[in-house]
């Protein structure tokens, strides 16, 4: 019987062929740590990932950015966490919609035990964003407008383009969740003007679970702090890496990075096919 797979939403199926054969190739010819070594294959290993975050940056159109702006997560859970409990701070307001994923309603609802407050923009019954009852939502003190691309219940999409106009005449930080875009819809993060956006690699860029990500802007970065923690014994932290073939002054580093899974043989075949 031929299966039919309609939760795609959840994780994508089937993978791209070419995901399988590059962690298999990873882990049985090059499975090495990455700038823990000062010889050729670990130097290898680090010029494929400098290489995949270049890949990353091209996806998404980050134009400005370099090979530091791309961190590495498990999952875009991890990256929004990262994003919302590494920058904002007691008294801060944020607007997000009504039709917001856990990633980002829960970890708020946890910093709004610390003096966060956020607000809801409504949506319409088919998910479609009022956007026009943001502005009366606006508070002295908001920092940040954060919400998904399109919903994983029912598909909508938000209106980006509209809402990057609104964060840039009110003056506010803009951070987009991409779990069900990236890989299927063209996102450009300078055309938008993102602060950070939020990516992950098992839904439409069909790669296997346990791997994500966000890109961040230099003056983003430069308002979080230091060390903050993620969950219990898991601290991410900025590092400097002085490894010449890493090319990577500053970046958001959590002890052995995920490779794996994260081959740029992996992601060149990916983005090199029609699917994307």
């Amino acid at each position: 019987m031929k299966k039919i797979y309609l939760d795609q939403a959840s994780t994508s199926y089937p993978k791209a062929p070419s995901v399988a054969r590059a962690v298999y190739d990873y882990l049985s010819g090059s499975a090495v740590n990455v700038n823990r070594g000062g010889y050729q294959a670990a130097y290898s290993v680090e010029e494929q990932i400098f290489e995949t975050r270049e890949q990353l940056l091209r996806l998404f159109h980050f134009t400005s950015g370099k090979g530091k702006n791309v961190i590495f997560t498990p999952n875009i859970t991890t990256s929004l966490n990262i994003l919302l409990k590494g920058l904002l701070k007691p008294g801060d307001h944020v607007l997000v919609s009504s039709m917001e994923h856990n990633a980002i309603m829960r970890p708020l609802v946890q910093l709004a035990g610390n003096g966060v407050t956020f607000d809801r923009i409504p949506c319409r019954k088919d998910g479609s964003l009022l956007i026009e009852k943001a502005k009366a939502l606006l508070r002295p003190k908001t920092r940040l407008l954060v919400c998904l691309h399109a919903s994983n219940v029912c598909g909508t999409m938000m209106p980006v383009q509209k809402l990057s106009a609104f964060c840039q005449k009110h003056h506010l930080l803009f951070i987009l969740d991409t779990a069900q875009t990236a890989g299927t819809v063209p996102i450009d993060m300078e055309a938008l003007h993102l602060d950070a956006l939020a990516f992950t690699g098992h839904k439409s860029l069909r790669g296997p679970q346990g791997i994500g990500g966000f890109l961040i802007t230099n003056e983003l970065a430069a308002a979080a702090p230091v060390v903050f923690p993620i969950q219990r014994k898991f601290l991410l932290f900025f590092l400097t890496v002085s490894s010449p073939a890493h090319r990577i002054s500053r970046e958001f580093w959590g002890c052995t990075l995920h490779f794996p899974i994260w081959s740029i043989y992996l992601w060149k075949k990916c983005f090199n096919t029609n699917w994307i």
